[in-house]
């Protein structure tokens, strides 16, 4: 009679084979998620998914002094905090039927627009009588520095000092974001308009006018928390904020330099500043502003607030009479952009994402420190 041959040796090797491949899966599953190169990175999803400049992308930090004169709060952002942007400067604007291109206007055949703000006295329907130029525009997006990423939208969140109730003492938290719509962030829109060729001067070569205009506009939401009124804690509750979104609108300062996207400037918000336009933008270069017409400078207005408090205390009220107001002055300075090289139709580098305060490659361009805070700016006249 054959004796038979135990089995339990192969069962153990085929139970120490599946016990190890179970615990390569779960090692693998367990694995973060941040270790494949193809994953999202914070605040990715919110910007342009395909390359729509021509003129390059990169990084600028903006300062900025800001003056609430009904609660008499000077908010600055500067140097080691200032506000962080992504550029994408010259959006594609050639042709005019389909842009996909970046190309400067006014040169080689493309329309000049006419200066809008300024024109000599003797200008008349006849475009060879008017001052002529190039327009162009760049998005410029705010974001917050995150562990490997960006906060798509934060303008900045900044400690404040108000006075409530008219004599007491307070403090809060301030923040400010990009307007969203339709769930996406609005960007900075940034608007040059260049008259400075000799070839389009108009009737009067003599006539005295800037030759470069800038206008930067956007719409952001302010929130406040963390209020302390003498010292005591108020609960804001996680929702006080402006019942509507506040129109930003900053100018270059001309008199203070010249502003463009690209190596950045002196920008202001405040009465006199600018004049405005003479009339409705009437060229189609002007894409969707066509027939638009641009008001004069003035401050930032800041609206009421609303979904101020808890357990049914409505403290909205003691927070407008806080911080809300008309004409509140702003002064800002943005730093040069950082370039960083793009690949054509590719989105904004990831390499820059993960860390927006790396130096650039070329020519050893850094986003830190930021521009010095600027002076502050004028108060209205009745301040």
């Amino acid at each position: 009679m054959r004796a038979r041959h135990p089995r339990s040796a192969p069962r153990t090797k085929r139970a120490i084979a599946v016990t190890c491949l179970v615990g390569l899966v779960l090692l693998l599953l367990s694995m973060p998620s941040s270790s494949a190169p193809g994953d999202p990175i914070p605040g990715e999803q919110d910007l342009p998914q395909t390359r729509i400049s021509g003129g390059g992308e990169g990084v600028v930090t903006t300062s900025q002094g800001a003056v609430v004169p009904r609660s008499r709060m000077y908010i600055t952002m500067g140097g080691d905090s200032p506000v962080w942007g992504l550029l994408y400067n010259g959006l594609y604007n050639w042709p005019i039927e389909d842009p996909s291109t970046f190309a400067a206007l006014c040169s080689r055949g493309r329309p000049c627009v006419p200066d809008p703000f300024y024109q000599p006295a003797c200008a008349t329907d006849d475009l060879s009588t008017q001052k002529r130029g190039s327009f162009f525009r760049s998005l410029i997006y705010p974001v917050g520095r995150v562990d490997g990423g960006v906060d798509v939208g934060l303008v900045g969140r900044v400690p404040v000092r108000l006075v409530a109730f008219g004599s007491l003492p307070a403090t809060a938290t301030l923040t400010m974001r990009s307007a969203r719509e339709g769930g996406k962030v609005t960007p900075l829109l940034a608007q040059i308009w260049s008259t400075s060729s000799a070839a389009t001067i108009g009737c009067d070569p003599e006539f005295d006018a800037p030759a470069l205009t800038a206008l930067i506009e956007g719409r952001i939401d302010i929130s406040l928390s963390d209020l302390e009124v003498d010292g005591v804690p108020v609960d804001l509750g996680p929702h006080c904020r402006t019942v509507r979104s506040t129109e930003l609108r900053l100018w270059g300062e001309t008199d203070r330099g010249a502003y463009s996207p690209n190596s950045g400037g002196p920008l202001g918000a405040y009465d006199g500043l600018h004049p405005g336009s003479l009339g409705p933008l009437d060229s189609p270069v002007y894409v969707e502003s066509r027939g638009r017409t641009i008001p004069a400078s003035t401050g930032v207005d800041v609206p009421p607030f609303t979904g101020c408090g808890t357990g049914g205390d409505d403290l909205s009220p003691l927070v407008t009479a806080m911080a809300s107001g008309p004409n509140n002055p702003v002064r800002a300075v943005q730093k040069p952009v950082v370039s960083h090289e793009v690949a054509p139709g590719e989105p904004f580098p990831r390499e820059v994402l993960r860390d927006i305060s790396a130096c650039s490659p070329f020519g050893g361009q850094c986003p830190l420190p930021g521009p010095d805070a600027p002076d502050r700016p004028p108060l209205p006249d009745d301040d």
